[in-house]
């Protein structure tokens, strides 16, 4: 099997919600009906993708077959929960907060330890880095997340009339090592009920399984 590789995601355009009743009442969130249980959520078709293009981005989330059964088969719980978002909108951060733990999984299977593992999942990225399996060039969507970054300057410098402040480029994967632990734990202990738009969950998994297929050699073709 070839590596997985990527070509550009299409831009996901934000539309206002119209106003429902299903599944809010008021601020909270509600269980859905037994009637309208396989209705989709009015927000995900305005906020998000429609459902077919949902399944055309399942590519980007596949890991290769060199990746344990076990975490594999765990991405794909993960990957279908993001699916069912359609049915029930808040499903889409716990995708997030799912992807997260499906790297720590991945990075725990990939360096076992005897015992009680108390290993962070910061610590478990270091170790993927020390080893040579965290490597920039292992992010195909890297090329494409800096483009994007580089069109939100422009758009700033339209609005402020000067170039944002330009900061050293670090490399990306100790920008990981950084955020994704604190992105996991916003998620772990929370404060307040998250909702994201259906483009973060999308940004979320491409970025585990882009992690994970880094830690294992991709098997050769039989």
């Amino acid at each position: 099997m070839e590596p997985v590789t990527h070509t550009p995601l299409p831009v996901f355009r934000v539309y206002n919600t119209a106003p429902s009743r299903f599944p809010l009442e008021g601020s909270v969130e509600t269980i859905k009906s037994r009637e309208q249980f396989f209705d989709p959520d009015p927000r995900s078709p305005s906020l998000g993708p429609p459902l077919e293009k949902q399944y055309e981005l399942l590519e980007y989330f596949r890991l290769h077959d060199g990746v344990p059964e076990s975490v594999r088969s765990y991405m794909n719980a993960v990957v279908t929960l993001w699916l069912y978002g359609w049915l029930y909108y808040p499903f889409y951060p716990l995708a997030i907060f799912l992807s997260t733990t499906a790297v720590e999984l991945a990075l725990k299977e990939r360096f076992p330890q005897k015992g009680r593992d108390r290993r962070g999942l910061k610590r478990l990225l270091r170790t993927a880095k020390s080893a040579g399996l965290l490597r920039d060039e292992g992010f195909p969507s890297l090329k494409y997340r800096r483009e994007n970054a580089a069109m939100v300057d422009q758009e700033i410098a339209a609005i402020i009339g000067k170039a944002p402040q330009s900061l050293p480029e670090k490399p990306y994967a100790d920008v990981i090592i950084e955020s994704l632990p604190e992105i996991r734990n916003r998620f772990a202990h929370p404060d307040m009920h998250t909702i994201v738009p259906p483009g973060m969950a999308v940004d979320s998994l491409i970025l585990a399984a882009e992690i994970i297929n880094q830690l294992w050699p991709v098997p050769p073709p039989r």
